[in-house]
Protein backbone atom coordinates (compact mmCIF):
# COMPACT_ATOMS: atom_id res chain seq x y z
CA UNK A 1 0.00 0.00 0.00
CA UNK A 2 0.97 3.50 -0.89
CA UNK A 3 1.19 6.11 1.59
CA UNK A 4 -1.30 8.43 2.31
CA UNK A 5 -0.67 11.53 0.14
CA UNK A 6 -0.02 14.91 2.04
CA UNK A 7 -2.28 17.83 1.70
CA UNK A 8 -0.07 19.42 -0.99
CA UNK A 9 -0.63 16.77 -3.49
CA UNK A 10 -3.85 15.60 -2.13
CA UNK A 11 -4.97 19.16 -2.73
CA UNK A 12 -3.41 19.22 -6.01
CA UNK A 13 -5.05 15.67 -6.97
CA UNK A 14 -8.56 17.96 -6.26
CA UNK A 15 -7.57 20.37 -8.38
CA UNK A 16 -6.41 18.18 -11.32
CA UNK A 17 -7.39 19.78 -14.66
CA UNK A 18 -7.52 23.14 -13.31
CA UNK A 19 -4.09 24.00 -12.05
CA UNK A 20 -0.61 23.28 -14.47
CA UNK A 21 1.95 22.47 -11.84
CA UNK A 22 4.36 22.95 -13.79
CA UNK A 23 3.97 26.39 -14.72
CA UNK A 24 5.17 27.37 -10.69
CA UNK A 25 8.43 25.07 -11.02
CA UNK A 26 11.29 25.62 -13.11
CA UNK A 27 11.30 21.96 -13.57
CA UNK A 28 10.52 18.32 -12.71
CA UNK A 29 12.82 18.03 -9.68
CA UNK A 30 11.58 21.46 -8.65
CA UNK A 31 8.06 19.95 -7.55
CA UNK A 32 9.29 18.81 -4.33
CA UNK A 33 10.15 22.05 -3.17
CA UNK A 34 7.46 23.75 -4.09
CA UNK A 35 5.43 21.47 -2.38
CA UNK A 36 7.02 22.58 1.11
CA UNK A 37 5.94 26.20 0.44
CA UNK A 38 3.63 28.59 2.40
CA UNK A 39 0.71 29.54 1.54
CA UNK A 40 2.53 32.89 0.96
CA UNK A 41 4.98 31.59 -0.94
CA UNK A 42 3.34 29.83 -3.24
CA UNK A 43 0.85 32.82 -3.63
CA UNK A 44 4.55 34.83 -4.58
CA UNK A 45 5.56 32.21 -6.97
CA UNK A 46 2.17 32.51 -9.13
CA UNK A 47 -0.67 30.35 -7.60
CA UNK A 48 -3.72 31.59 -7.66
CA UNK A 49 -4.91 32.01 -3.88
CA UNK A 50 -7.64 29.54 -3.70
CA UNK A 51 -5.62 27.06 -5.46
CA UNK A 52 -2.98 28.14 -3.40
CA UNK A 53 -4.96 27.24 0.08
CA UNK A 54 -6.51 24.20 -1.53
CA UNK A 55 -2.65 23.05 -1.55
CA UNK A 56 -2.12 23.64 1.65
CA UNK A 57 -5.69 22.99 3.50
CA UNK A 58 -6.78 19.69 1.90
CA UNK A 59 -6.61 17.01 4.50
CA UNK A 60 -4.33 13.89 3.48
CA UNK A 61 -5.44 11.38 1.64
CA UNK A 62 -5.50 8.49 3.68
CA UNK A 63 -5.20 4.87 2.03
CA UNK A 64 -4.89 6.10 -1.98
CA UNK A 65 -3.82 3.07 -3.33
CA UNK A 66 -0.47 3.05 -5.75
CA UNK A 67 0.00 6.45 -7.15
CA UNK A 68 2.26 8.36 -8.85
CA UNK A 69 3.04 12.14 -8.70
CA UNK A 70 4.13 14.69 -11.61
CA UNK A 71 7.72 14.56 -11.12
CA UNK A 72 8.66 11.14 -10.39
CA UNK A 73 10.95 9.53 -12.00
CA UNK A 74 8.34 6.76 -13.60
CA UNK A 75 5.53 9.38 -14.11
CA UNK A 76 4.69 8.93 -17.76
CA UNK A 77 7.41 10.94 -19.85
CA UNK A 78 4.71 11.33 -22.71
CA UNK A 79 2.69 13.01 -20.40
CA UNK A 80 4.62 14.86 -18.04
CA UNK A 81 5.41 17.78 -20.20
CA UNK A 82 2.13 18.86 -21.98
CA UNK A 83 -0.16 21.21 -20.58
CA UNK A 84 -1.99 20.47 -16.97
CA UNK A 85 -0.76 17.16 -16.94
CA UNK A 86 -2.44 15.45 -13.69
CA UNK A 87 -0.62 15.97 -10.54
CA UNK A 88 -1.33 12.58 -9.73
CA UNK A 89 -2.00 9.47 -11.06
CA UNK A 90 -3.74 6.79 -9.16
CA UNK A 91 -3.14 3.06 -10.79
CA UNK A 92 -4.23 -0.16 -10.31
CA UNK A 93 -2.51 -3.25 -12.06
CA UNK A 94 0.12 -3.00 -13.95
CA UNK A 95 2.00 -0.25 -13.81
CA UNK A 96 4.89 -1.08 -16.52
CA UNK A 97 2.78 -0.72 -19.03
CA UNK A 98 2.77 2.81 -19.28
CA UNK A 99 6.50 2.01 -20.46
CA UNK A 100 5.04 0.53 -23.71
CA UNK A 101 3.84 2.29 -27.28
CA UNK A 102 0.58 2.76 -26.65
CA UNK A 103 -2.43 3.16 -29.37
CA UNK A 104 -5.83 5.06 -27.97
CA UNK A 105 -8.45 3.24 -29.68
CA UNK A 106 -11.58 5.35 -29.37
CA UNK A 107 -15.20 5.72 -30.76
CA UNK A 108 -18.74 5.69 -30.01
CA UNK A 109 -20.60 4.09 -27.63
CA UNK A 110 -23.56 3.45 -29.43
CA UNK A 111 -21.43 2.02 -32.52
CA UNK A 112 -21.96 -0.50 -35.13
CA UNK A 113 -20.77 -4.56 -35.06
CA UNK A 114 -18.63 -3.83 -37.82
CA UNK A 115 -16.70 -0.72 -35.58
CA UNK A 116 -16.86 -3.15 -32.93
CA UNK A 117 -14.91 -6.06 -34.59
CA UNK A 118 -12.67 -3.92 -36.74
CA UNK A 119 -12.00 -2.00 -33.23
CA UNK A 120 -11.37 -5.62 -31.37
CA UNK A 121 -9.08 -6.75 -34.42
CA UNK A 122 -6.94 -3.41 -34.21
CA UNK A 123 -6.52 -3.64 -30.31
CA UNK A 124 -5.60 -7.82 -30.30
CA UNK A 125 -3.17 -6.63 -33.37
CA UNK A 126 -1.27 -3.84 -31.07
CA UNK A 127 -1.10 -5.94 -27.99
CA UNK A 128 -0.03 -9.16 -30.25
CA UNK A 129 3.04 -6.40 -31.63
CA UNK A 130 3.98 -6.03 -27.70
CA UNK A 131 1.96 -2.54 -27.49
CA UNK A 132 -0.93 -1.26 -25.26
CA UNK A 133 -4.18 -0.23 -26.08
CA UNK A 134 -5.71 2.67 -24.44
CA UNK A 135 -8.92 3.84 -23.84
CA UNK A 136 -11.57 5.12 -22.05
CA UNK A 137 -13.63 2.12 -20.53
CA UNK A 138 -16.60 3.95 -22.12
CA UNK A 139 -19.17 0.83 -23.62
CA UNK A 140 -18.99 0.92 -27.21
CA UNK A 141 -15.44 1.09 -29.11
CA UNK A 142 -13.87 1.00 -26.30
CA UNK A 143 -15.15 -1.77 -24.39
CA UNK A 144 -14.34 -3.75 -27.59
CA UNK A 145 -11.06 -2.34 -27.21
CA UNK A 146 -10.12 -3.20 -24.07
CA UNK A 147 -12.21 -6.92 -24.38
CA UNK A 148 -9.64 -7.72 -26.78
CA UNK A 149 -6.39 -6.75 -25.41
CA UNK A 150 -7.18 -7.06 -21.85
CA UNK A 151 -3.28 -7.63 -20.53
CA UNK A 152 -2.08 -5.15 -22.82
CA UNK A 153 -4.49 -2.35 -22.02
CA UNK A 154 -4.62 0.69 -20.32
CA UNK A 155 -7.85 1.69 -18.94
CA UNK A 156 -8.14 5.69 -18.22
CA UNK A 157 -11.07 6.38 -16.24
CA UNK A 158 -13.21 9.62 -15.82
CA UNK A 159 -13.96 8.58 -12.02
CA UNK A 160 -11.99 7.26 -9.00
CA UNK A 161 -11.55 3.64 -8.68
CA UNK A 162 -14.15 2.96 -5.98
CA UNK A 163 -16.87 4.75 -7.15
CA UNK A 164 -17.41 2.14 -10.61
CA UNK A 165 -20.40 -0.22 -10.49
CA UNK A 166 -21.97 -2.49 -12.54
CA UNK A 167 -20.66 -3.33 -15.74
CA UNK A 168 -17.90 -0.86 -15.97
CA UNK A 169 -16.88 -2.41 -12.38
CA UNK A 170 -16.80 -5.52 -13.91
CA UNK A 171 -14.64 -4.66 -17.04
CA UNK A 172 -12.42 -3.30 -14.87
CA UNK A 173 -11.70 -6.35 -12.62
CA UNK A 174 -11.36 -8.72 -15.50
CA UNK A 175 -8.24 -5.99 -17.12
CA UNK A 176 -6.59 -5.79 -13.51
CA UNK A 177 -6.63 -10.07 -13.06
CA UNK A 178 -5.23 -10.34 -16.71
CA UNK A 179 -2.56 -7.93 -16.19
CA UNK A 180 -3.72 -4.82 -18.01
CA UNK A 181 -3.59 -1.29 -15.65
CA UNK A 182 -6.11 1.02 -15.00
CA UNK A 183 -5.78 4.53 -14.14
CA UNK A 184 -7.03 8.07 -13.00
CA UNK A 185 -6.41 11.12 -12.23
CA UNK A 186 -9.47 11.61 -9.82
CA UNK A 187 -8.74 10.33 -6.33
CA UNK A 188 -10.25 6.87 -5.79
CA UNK A 189 -13.74 8.29 -4.09
CA UNK A 190 -14.60 11.06 -6.56
CA UNK A 191 -17.61 10.41 -8.79
CA UNK A 192 -18.10 11.04 -11.95
CA UNK A 193 -19.57 14.18 -13.34
CA UNK A 194 -20.54 15.47 -17.32
CA UNK A 195 -17.00 17.13 -16.74
CA UNK A 196 -14.86 14.31 -15.49
CA UNK A 197 -15.33 12.19 -18.50
CA UNK A 198 -14.32 14.76 -20.86
CA UNK A 199 -11.38 15.50 -18.95
CA UNK A 200 -10.25 12.10 -18.87
CA UNK A 201 -9.82 12.72 -22.90
CA UNK A 202 -6.58 14.50 -22.68
CA UNK A 203 -5.07 11.95 -20.58
CA UNK A 204 -5.74 9.25 -23.38
CA UNK A 205 -4.79 11.36 -25.76
CA UNK A 206 -1.47 12.30 -23.66
CA UNK A 207 -0.42 8.69 -23.05
CA UNK A 208 -0.75 7.52 -26.41
CA UNK A 209 1.41 8.02 -29.85
CA UNK A 210 -1.34 8.09 -31.70
CA UNK A 211 -5.17 8.14 -31.51
CA UNK A 212 -7.68 5.72 -33.86
CA UNK A 213 -10.82 7.29 -34.05
CA UNK A 214 -13.15 4.08 -35.55
CA UNK A 215 -16.65 5.54 -35.63
CA UNK A 216 -17.58 9.18 -34.44
CA UNK A 217 -21.05 11.29 -34.50
CA UNK A 218 -20.27 15.19 -35.49
CA UNK A 219 -20.01 16.03 -31.72
CA UNK A 220 -18.64 13.48 -29.77
CA UNK A 221 -15.92 12.63 -26.64
CA UNK A 222 -13.67 10.50 -29.33
CA UNK A 223 -13.05 14.04 -31.46
CA UNK A 224 -12.29 15.86 -28.17
CA UNK A 225 -9.72 12.75 -27.65
CA UNK A 226 -9.01 13.55 -31.35
CA UNK A 227 -8.47 17.37 -30.86
CA UNK A 228 -6.26 17.32 -27.97
CA UNK A 229 -4.39 14.69 -29.25
CA UNK A 230 -3.21 17.08 -32.54
CA UNK A 231 -2.34 19.50 -29.95
CA UNK A 232 -0.15 17.52 -28.46
CA UNK A 233 1.42 16.58 -31.57
CA UNK A 234 0.38 13.53 -32.34
CA UNK A 235 -0.83 11.29 -35.19
CA UNK A 236 -4.93 10.97 -35.58
CA UNK A 237 -6.20 8.45 -37.78
CA UNK A 238 -9.81 7.82 -38.65
CA UNK A 239 -11.48 4.97 -40.31
CA UNK A 240 -13.52 6.19 -43.12
CA UNK A 241 -17.30 5.15 -42.96
CA UNK A 242 -20.33 5.40 -45.52
CA UNK A 243 -21.67 8.83 -45.42
CA UNK A 244 -25.05 7.69 -44.74
CA UNK A 245 -24.00 6.49 -41.42
CA UNK A 246 -24.07 8.41 -38.30
CA UNK A 247 -21.74 7.47 -36.57
CA UNK A 248 -19.11 7.94 -39.59
CA UNK A 249 -19.93 12.24 -39.82
CA UNK A 250 -17.19 12.54 -37.18
CA UNK A 251 -14.67 10.48 -38.83
CA UNK A 252 -15.23 11.74 -42.22
CA UNK A 253 -14.49 15.38 -40.57
CA UNK A 254 -12.02 14.40 -38.52
CA UNK A 255 -9.95 12.92 -42.64
CA UNK A 256 -11.04 16.12 -44.46
CA UNK A 257 -9.43 18.43 -41.35
CA UNK A 258 -6.38 16.34 -42.09
CA UNK A 259 -6.16 12.84 -40.00
CA UNK A 260 -4.67 9.88 -41.72
CA UNK A 261 -6.84 7.23 -43.06
CA UNK A 262 -7.05 4.19 -40.81
CA UNK A 263 -7.72 1.48 -43.55
CA UNK A 264 -6.65 -1.41 -42.21
CA UNK A 265 -4.81 -2.84 -38.92
CA UNK A 266 -1.37 -2.36 -40.34
CA UNK A 267 -2.06 1.53 -40.13
CA UNK A 268 -2.56 1.33 -36.87
CA UNK A 269 0.83 -0.55 -35.68
CA UNK A 270 2.84 1.27 -38.69
CA UNK A 271 2.04 5.02 -36.63
CA UNK A 272 3.24 3.88 -33.37
CA UNK A 273 5.89 2.02 -34.86
CA UNK A 274 5.24 -1.46 -34.22
CA UNK A 275 5.12 -4.38 -36.88
CA UNK A 276 2.49 -6.79 -37.17
CA UNK A 277 3.55 -10.14 -35.39
CA UNK A 278 3.05 -13.27 -36.89
CA UNK A 279 0.42 -15.38 -35.69
CA UNK A 280 0.53 -19.42 -34.70
CA UNK A 281 -1.86 -21.21 -36.30
CA UNK A 282 -5.43 -21.34 -34.52
CA UNK A 283 -6.17 -24.11 -32.10
CA UNK A 284 -10.16 -24.04 -32.34
CA UNK A 285 -11.07 -26.68 -35.79
CA UNK A 286 -13.56 -23.96 -37.06
CA UNK A 287 -11.22 -21.68 -37.29
CA UNK A 288 -8.49 -23.54 -38.99
CA UNK A 289 -11.30 -24.64 -41.43
CA UNK A 290 -11.46 -21.09 -42.54
CA UNK A 291 -7.93 -21.08 -44.52
CA UNK A 292 -9.73 -21.11 -47.57
CA UNK A 293 -12.99 -18.64 -46.82
CA UNK A 294 -14.98 -21.43 -47.50
CA UNK A 295 -19.06 -21.22 -47.56
CA UNK A 296 -21.61 -22.49 -44.75
CA UNK A 297 -21.92 -25.63 -46.69
CA UNK A 298 -18.34 -26.61 -46.88
CA UNK A 299 -17.75 -26.02 -43.18
CA UNK A 300 -20.73 -27.97 -42.66
CA UNK A 301 -18.76 -31.32 -44.30
CA UNK A 302 -15.20 -30.30 -42.93
CA UNK A 303 -16.53 -29.97 -39.17
CA UNK A 304 -19.54 -32.54 -39.30
CA UNK A 305 -21.35 -30.30 -36.92
CA UNK A 306 -25.48 -29.58 -36.58
CA UNK A 307 -26.06 -26.87 -38.54
CA UNK A 308 -27.62 -24.64 -36.26
CA UNK A 309 -24.72 -25.44 -33.92
CA UNK A 310 -22.37 -24.65 -36.59
CA UNK A 311 -24.35 -20.93 -36.81
CA UNK A 312 -24.50 -20.19 -33.29
CA UNK A 313 -20.32 -21.07 -32.90
CA UNK A 314 -19.76 -18.63 -35.89
CA UNK A 315 -21.93 -15.70 -34.74
CA UNK A 316 -19.96 -15.49 -31.81
CA UNK A 317 -16.39 -15.85 -33.39
CA UNK A 318 -18.01 -12.99 -35.31
CA UNK A 319 -19.35 -11.20 -32.35
CA UNK A 320 -15.39 -11.74 -31.16
CA UNK A 321 -13.73 -10.35 -34.19
CA UNK A 322 -12.21 -13.44 -34.89
CA UNK A 323 -14.41 -14.38 -37.64
CA UNK A 324 -15.52 -12.12 -41.33
CA UNK A 325 -18.68 -12.88 -43.16
CA UNK A 326 -18.48 -12.01 -46.34
CA UNK A 327 -20.51 -12.36 -49.36
CA UNK A 328 -22.00 -15.68 -50.62
CA UNK A 329 -22.49 -16.52 -47.02
CA UNK A 330 -18.55 -17.74 -47.07
CA UNK A 331 -16.32 -16.85 -43.71
CA UNK A 332 -12.93 -15.69 -43.41
CA UNK A 333 -10.56 -15.78 -40.36
CA UNK A 334 -10.04 -11.93 -39.37
CA UNK A 335 -6.30 -11.22 -39.28
CA UNK A 336 -5.10 -14.35 -41.09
Amino acid sequence: MSPSLSPFWSGAAQLSGRIDLMAYASGPGALASLAQRSLSELCTVGVPPAHAWALISTPSLVEPGAYLLLGDDDYPGALAPLPFAPPVLFLWGERALLERPGLAIVGARRCTEQGRRFAAQLARAVSDAGGVVISGLAWGIDEAAHEASLRNTIAVLGQGFRTLSGRSAALADRIVTAGGLVLSEFAPAVPATRITFPQRNRVIAGLARATAVIEAAERSGALITARLATEYGREVLAVPGHPSSPTAHGCLDLIASGAGLLRRVDDGLEVIGLAKAPRAAPTDPLLAALDDIPGFDQLLERLNEAPHLLARRLAELELQGLVQRLPGDRFARVGA
